[in-house]
């Protein structure tokens, strides 16, 4: 198999959905009709909402928009809001810009915020509490989590961009909070390009996130109650966000079947790489397909140096390999250890998993992995 034919991350756009955007937008462009907030973004926000069963969906700019909308629609600004520290730096950036604090809370063993630690860093200026799906995964874990926020009068917030689709125990990724954020970047499980969603059941975070977008215009007229920003959504994202909503139980099913051919063929083969377990009730969308490594195995950096320098393949990211508590932009202030973020992010892997990569292509993937670390 040639070295070069296997990228790390692929969108995946059928060549019959690069003409349905083709036309639609042509159309709209014929129509000199605005190309933006118009009736694709409208169509999107109401078909995503149906999708995902909650009552209000609000398309904004990214998934970083989203997140931030709903920090600020709850009013976190002066307050903490308790942030796991196994995720990506855009979760607390949001926390930052809406005018709140960052604290940093420890993950469990499948990577996700552990509530027990989370319980540790509450205090009475604590204003909201965000999960993150990790690679897909919606925890058992978030269970207790929901009944610690709900006792403490605390709102839950979900940063949902890697969970498009994903469910635990027939709850859906974007229902199981008071809000959740949704990011549509070019890696995630459906893409717009850049683009995100607000999605809850709350009229009031919803209305208020729909305000912020546009500039906080009362009405969509040039009267300001407060600030707001520009985090709309163009009708051409909208446009590919249907054709890509359309796709997503699709792309869903053949993330897994790549999953299975990982399981398959690593599952057993060395106690060097172990995938990750995924729990009874949760289905995943694999966003991510994580192992953790043991051994001699020179951690992630070097098994991904080797995969790349023998067999000219690279890894999927990672989720991810330094923790925020460790992070330059939030040390020394944030500088207590997390010793279970700490110890995982340092040795995991994610090797490549798109809906257009073959059963050939991912037993080759695997297959390199394994020599790799032998």
């Amino acid at each position: 198999m040639s070295r070069a034919t296997i990228p790390a991350q692929r969108y995946d756009v059928p060549d019959e959905d690069i003409d349905t955007v083709l036309e639609r937008f042509g159309a709209l462009l014929r129509s000199h009709d605005f190309l933006t907030m118009g009736r694709y973004g409208e169509e999107f926000e109401r078909r995503f909402a149906a999708y995902t069963g909650a009552r209000h969906a609000v398309a904004v700019s990214s998934g970083t928009a989203a997140l931030e909308l709903i920090l600020r629609s709850i009013g976190v600004a002066g307050a903490e809001v308790v942030v796991p520290t196994n995720t990506f730096a855009a979760t607390a950036f949001a926390v930052i810009h809406a005018g709140g604090r960052p604290v940093f809370a420890d993950c469990g063993d499948d990577l996700v915020v552990d509530p027990v630690d989370v319980e540790r860093r509450l205090s009475r200026s604590t204003k909201a509490v965000i999960v993150v799906h990790i690679g897909g995964l919606i925890s058992p874990s978030v269970v207790r989590l929901k009944e610690l926020c709900r006792e403490r009068e605390i709102p839950l917030v979900e940063d949902a961009a890697h969970a498009h689709g994903s469910r635990l125990e027939g709850m859906q990724a974007g229902t199981i909070g008071d809000a959740a954020a949704f990011s549509f970047f070019s890696t995630k499980v459906i893409t717009t390009g850049e683009g995100g969603m607000v999605v809850t059941d709350d009229a009031t975070i919803a209305d208020q996130a729909a305000l912020l977008r546009d500039q906080a215009k009362v009405a969509r007229q040039n009267l300001h109650r407060e600030i707001g920003h520009n985090w709309r959504m163009s009708e051409l994202q909208a446009i590919l966000g249907l054709t890509q909503l359309d796709r997503l139980d699709e792309f869903i099913a053949q993330r897994r079947r790549v999953a299975r051919i990982y399981d398959d063929v690593l599952g057993e083969a060395t106690d060097r790489l172990r995938p990750l377990r995924i729990p009874s009730g949760a289905e995943p969308n694999y966003y991510k397909y994580v192992l953790f490594t043991s051994g001699d195995t020179g951690g992630p950096a070097e098994i991904a140096k080797r995969l790349k320098s023998d067999h000219g393949l690279s890894l999927g990211g990672f989720v991810y390999d330094v923790p925020l508590h460790r992070q330059p932009v939030f040390r020394p202030s944030h500088a207590h250890d997390l010793p279970r973020a700490e110890d995982l992010c340092r040795r995991h892997v994610c090797p490549p998993i798109y809906p257009s990569l073959t059963d050939e292509e991912a037993s080759y993937v695997a297959e390199c992995l394994l020599k790799t670390v032998s």
